[in-house]
């Protein structure tokens, strides 16, 4: 009953990103860029805490890119909250703006999650890239779970070492703050080689959610 169940959500999903991948594919045939990507991780991490119980996580995605800017997109994977829950879809988009020194984005998510009824909720957010460091804000907008607009904000940094045999080094730091909740910080440094990357994140700040984690990912990105 368990595995029907299962297929038949599996199937959804996958229809649900095909669907989306010939919108995007059609919307582009006028301009512009649209790819999709696939991926594999050995334990789902987000924002310093896991996503699929340390085990395996499927995901895959689609982008739309327009050189005016904008930009929308689908991502969907795998997660085990020890629920009823068995998958993540996101839909997000926004506008991207080259200014001197900087690239400056602006944009809105949507966490969806299947299986349970008050798990949603979606963001605004703004990223500042300069070169290989990025600054970001994102804040809350709305939430199935009765959350308020900027009841919980997310501050991170990112920064991007190039290493010799094209390897490459990224460093994390982020700060998760909740109105209503214990806030935390998250630290993690990967390693990354063509389509794998290998990262050791740590979370400190809240006693039922610390943790030292590791995960390793290959993930493969290509034009439609």
């Amino acid at each position: 009953m368990i595995t029907k169940r299962l297929n038949k959500m599996n199937k959804k999903l996958i229809t649900s990103l095909l669907l989306t991948s010939a919108f995007l594919t059609d919307f582009a045939n006028a301009a512009n860029e649209v790819s999709a990507n696939v991926g594999l991780t050995s334990n789902y991490i987000w924002r310093g805490v896991t996503q699929s119980d340390d085990n395996l996580s499927l995901s895959a995605g689609a982008d739309y890119n327009a050189d005016s800017g904008f930009y929308a997109g689908v991502w969907a994977a795998t997660v085990d909250f020890n629920d009823d829950t068995n998958f993540e879809y996101d839909f997000y988009t926004g506008f991207q703006k080259e200014l001197t020194n900087v690239t400056v984005d602006v944009g809105y998510i949507y966490y969806g999650y299947q299986g349970e009824d008050d798990l949603a909720f979606s963001e605004v957010y703004v990223k500042a890239d300069f070169d290989r460091l990025t600054l970001a804000i994102s804040t809350l907008a709305d939430s199935d779970s009765g959350g308020s607009f900027a009841d919980s904000t997310y501050l991170e940094a990112n920064y991007n070492f190039s290493l010799p045999q094209q390897i490459s080094l990224d460093i994390h730091a982020g700060y998760y703050d909740f109105k209503e909740a214990d806030s935390y910080q998250d630290f993690n440094i990967s390693l990354s080689k063509g389509d794998f990357s290998l990262m050791v994140s740590t979370l400190t700040g809240n006693d039922a959610l610390e943790d030292t984690l590791i995960s390793l990912s290959y993930n493969k990105s290509f034009d439609l």
